[in-house]
C-alpha cells in the first residue's frame, strides 16, 4: 500500500516537473517573439489608452476590467516601458492559462501524458502564440474562463454547492472582461436545470452573485458615460450577426475551418477519435455551439481571436482521442509546429498569395505577419507612419483610425 502511494507521488512529481519545463520553454519562446512596438490594431489602442489612465466606459470593445487592470499596472510600475509591461501581462496570463489548463483537462478524463501534449499543442498553436505576445484581452480573459470551467466540472464531479458559488462569481467577473461571455449563458442555464434538485436555493443565490458582479458595468451607464445597449454590442457586431447572406456565411465557414486546421494541424484527427468518449459530451456541445455560430456569423478578418475559447473544448476531445489511440503519441510532435509555420511562411511568400500579403500587409510584416506567430522581426510603427502617406493607407477606415494612435505612441516612446 505504502509502496503504491510512493510510486504515485513520484509519478505526480515527474508530471509536474514536465509541466514546468513546458511552461518555461514556452515563456522563453514568447519573450523572444515580442515585437518592438505595440501591434497595429486593438493592441495599439489598449496601450495608448492605458498609458493615459483609467477608462470607465463599459462598452462592448472597452473590456472594462482588462483595460483598467493595464492602467493600474502602469500606475504601480511607471518606470517600466508600457509596451513590454502590457505584453508581459499577456505572456504571464497565457502561461498561467496553460498551467490551469493542465488542471482542467483531467476533469474531461484526459490522462497526464495527453494533457502534457495538449499543453504544447495549444502553446505552439498560431492563435494562442500570437495572442500571448501582443497587448490583447484574450489570454487574460482565457485565464478566467478556464477557472470558470474548472469549477463547473468540479461541481459535476463532486456535486458540492461551493463550486457553484465559485463559478457564479467567475461568470459575473467574465462579463467585466469581455462581452463574449454572453455565449456562456446556455451552458450556465443548462447546468442549473440539470442539477436543480441539488442546487435548489443555491441556484437563486448563485444567479444573484452573477448579477451583482455584472452590475458593476451599469455604474458607468448610471453616470451617463455610455448607453446600456453599448455594453452588449457595437456597429460591427450588428452588421455581421444579422446579415444572412449565404455566400458570406459559406466563405466565413471555409475561413474558420482554415484557421482551425492551421492551429491544430495533424492533431485535429484525434478530435474525431475523442468524440467516441460520450462522457460530458452534452456540456461540450452546449458550451461550444454558441461560439461556433458566432464565429461563422461574425465574418471579420480577425475572427480567429474568438476561436480561443472553443479551442479549449476541442483540446479536451483531442486529448481523449490520443488516449484512445492504440499507439504512443510522441511528446516532441508539437515541437514541429514552429517549423511548419516557418516553412509555410517561406513557401507562401513566393506565391501569388504571398505577393498579395506583401502588398496589402507589408507595413505589418506581410506574409510573415500572416503566417508566422512571432512579431520580433516585424516592422515597428514608425514604418507604418512612413507608409501611411506613401501607400495611401488612409483610404482604409481602420488604418485611418489607427494613424493618430501610432503618432501618439511615437511620442510616448520618446
Amino acid at each position: 500500500m505504502m509502496g503504491t502511494l510512493l510510486k504515485q507521488l513520484d509519478l505526480n512529481n515527474k508530471y509536474l516537473n514536465y509541466v514546468f519545463i513546458c511552461l518555461i520553454l514556452l515563456a522563453i519562446i514568447y519573450f523572444f517573439s515580442i515585437g518592438k512596438d505595440p501591434a497595429l490594431g486593438d493592441s495599439l489602442v489598449f496601450t495608448v489608452q492605458a498609458y493615459k489612465g483609467f477608462e470607465f466606459e463599459s462598452n462592448a470593445t472597452n473590456h472594462f476590467l482588462y483595460s483598467n487592470f493595464l492602467a493600474l499596472s502602469h500606475k504601480i510600475l511607471p518606470f517600466l516601458n508600457v509596451h513590454f509591461l502590457f505584453v508581459g501581462i499577456s505572456v504571464f496570463s497565457g502561461i498561467l492559462s496553460l498551467f490551469y489548463l493542465q488542471k482542467l483537462l483531467p476533469l474531461f478524463e484526459v490522462t497526464q501524458k495527453s494533457t502534457l501534449i495538449c499543453l504544447l499543442i495549444f502553446g505552439f498553436s498560431f492563435t494562442f502564440w500570437r495572442l500571448s505576445i501582443i497587448t490583447e484581452v484574450y489570454t487574460f480573459y482565457l485565464l478566467f474562463v478556464i477557472l470558470f470551467l474548472i469549477n463547473i466540472f468540479k461541481f459535476l464531479k463532486e456535486k458540492k454547492p461551493k463550486y457553484f458559488y465559485y463559478l457564479s462569481f467567475l461568470f459575473g467577473l467574465l462579463f467585466l472582461i469581455h462581452v463574449q461571455t454572453i455565449l456562456f449563458i446556455p451552458l450556465y442555464c443548462y447546468l442549473i436545470i440539470r442539477h436543480y434538485k441539488i442546487l435548489k436555493i443555491h441556484a437563486v443565490y448563485g444567479i444573484v452573485i452573477t448579477v451583482f458582479v455584472f452590475s458593476i458595468l451599469l455604474i458607468p451607464v448610471a453616470l451617463g458615460r455610455n448607453s446600456l445597449i453599448s455594453i452588449f454590442t457595437d456597429g460591427a457586431y450588428q452588421d455581421s450577426i444579422f446579415n444572412f447572406d449565404m455566400k458570406i456565411i459559406f466563405k466565413s465557414l471555409i475561413k474558420n475551418i482554415g484557421f482551425l486546421i492551421y492551429n491544430f494541424l495533424f492533431f485535429l484527427v484525434f478530435m474525431f477519435l475523442g468524440l467516441k468518449n460520450r462522457n460530458k459530451i452534452d456540456y461540450i456541445i452546449i458550451a461550444i455551439a454558441p461560439f461556433v455560430f458566432f464565429c461563422i456569423k461574425h465574418n471579420v478578418s480577425d475572427v480567429y481571436v474568438f476561436h480561443i475559447i472553443p479551442y479549449i473544448f476541442l483540446l479536451a476531445l483531442i486529448g481523449r482521442g490520443m488516449d484512445s489511440f492504440p499507439k504512443t503519441i510522441y511528446f516532441f510532435l508539437p515541437l514541429l509546429f514552429p517549423i511548419i509555420y516557418f516553412m509555410t511562411y517561406k513557401i507562401t511568400k513566393s506565391t501569388k498569395t504571398g505577393e498579395n500579403f506583401e502588398k496589402e500587409k507589408g507595413f505589418k510584416g506581410g506574409t510573415k505577419y500572416m503566417m508566422f506567430p512571432p512579431m520580433s522581426e516585424n516592422p515597428d510603427l514608425s514604418f507604418f507612419i512612413k507608409k501611411y502617406k506613401e501607400d495611401s493607407l488612409d483610404k482604409e477606415p481602420e488604418l485611418k483610425y489607427m494613424y493618430p494612435f501610432a503618432l501618439e505612441w511615437e511620442k510616448i516612446k520618446k
